[in-house]
């Protein structure tokens, strides 16, 4: 089943061009969940290229992932455009990437990535980025100065100082915290990996067995932890592909069953929620969670209620919540104001679902 995941996103990229305790307490007045979504295109013509220009006329080449900041400038991951874009006063412009398929440290167009696959920014605005076919964590500061945050060139596990620490090819998941750490889905090691702001790197949650089993820190196991999300007390959701469900991780690295847990995609509470293949995901002020699932986006409440907001299929269509259509999305972004962005692969454009 390994194969067959890593082969799914292989082929996803290849047709493109791949951030719970059921009884947990909602928010102290939290309001209810919207219930009305809509779907725009905000940038892309569907080409598959890089080009900048006006938001509308630009191009992306496989965009895979999209973070949006305090200020409401949003970041893409481009993937088979090797850089990374930004999208701010209604422009398209090319933040940091030569394009060129390396890994190079510098400032802006004189870095090099070679698949940038996820990205988070922190409170400072500083943006990290992991690339899919290399295990390190790279940071662009505001000034766009490219450098190697944690990890080395080599695949594997290991702790510790974060310019030696390994991880494994292809983690799924990055996000940060209120306090400057920086969290990895690390898929492939099993494990949910902490860069501390000190520069250490450390097991954050899992025993590196595969499995579905709930626990401390030390003894939880995953299947395949991929999109992960931190919320506004400091807990960490993860998407488990293997899994089929999200799992919840208190600031002590307990683990716990959140929702969902069986292969379909039913809509309902926690226990009878069902997941296909899920990926990115990302919260809310309120404690909504946000996540892809194949061609739909889902949202599940503080109470692990989960609903389909956005996507009936494949293909492309802007509207209505529930006829709208994406064509393998990546990666979400959220901003301020609690609406969602999404890297549409396929489709080449970044889309926004608003609530009303």
């Amino acid at each position: 089943m390994k194969a067959d995941l890593i082969l799914y996103s292989i082929v996803v990229i290849t047709l493109a061009g791949c951030k719970k305790d059921n009884n947990m307490n909602p928010p102290t007045n939290t309001p209810p969940p919207p219930t009305n979504w809509m779907v725009t295109t905000i940038a892309g013509n569907g080409a598959a290229a890089v080009v900048n220009g006006p938001a509308m006329q630009a191009s992306f080449h496989a965009p895979l992932d999209v973070a949006v900041a305090a200020d409401g400038t949003i970041y893409v991951a481009d993937f088979n455009g090797h850089c990374i874009r930004k999208i701010a006063n209604g422009a398209v412009s090319t933040f940091a990437g030569s394009g060129t398929y390396d890994i190079i440290n510098g400032n802006g167009v004189n870095a090099s990535f070679k698949d940038p696959y996820r990205i988070a920014l922190d409170g400072a605005g500083n943006l990290y980025v992991v690339d899919q076919v290399d295990t390190r964590i790279r940071k662009i500061a505001t000034n766009a100065d490219v450098t190697t945050y944690a990890g080395s060139a080599t695949p594997g596990f290991l702790n510790g100082i974060a310019a030696n620490a390994e991880f494994a090819v292809n983690a799924g998941g990055l996000a940060t915290d209120a306090n400057g750490n920086v969290y990895l889905g690390d898929t492939f090691n099993e494990r949910i990996r902490k860069i501390s702001s000190n520069g250490t790197v450390s097991t954050f949650s899992g025993s590196g067995g595969e499995g579905f089993t709930d626990g401390d820190a030390s003894s939880a196991t995953f299947r395949w932890p991929d999109g992960i999300t931190v919320d506004k007390d400091g807990n960490l959701y993860t998407a488990e592909q293997g899994n089929f469900g999200i799992r919840k991780i208190a600031p002590d690295g307990s683990t716990s069953k959140f929702a969902g847990g069986s292969y379909g995609t039913k809509d309902g509470n926690a226990a009878n929620a069902q997941f296909n293949f899920i990926g990115d995901m990302v919260a809310d002020k309120n404690g909504n969670l946000f996540v892809i699932d194949d061609n739909r986006i889902r949202m599940i409440t503080p109470q692990g209620a989960v609903t389909t907001i956005a996507g009936s299929g494949k293909g492309y269509k802007d509207g209505d919540g529930s006829i709208a259509l994406f064509a393998g999305p990546g990666g979400l972004g959220i901003d301020e104001q609690g609406n969602i962005y999404v890297a549409d692969i396929m489709n080449n454009r970044l889309r926004k679902v608003s609530h009303e």
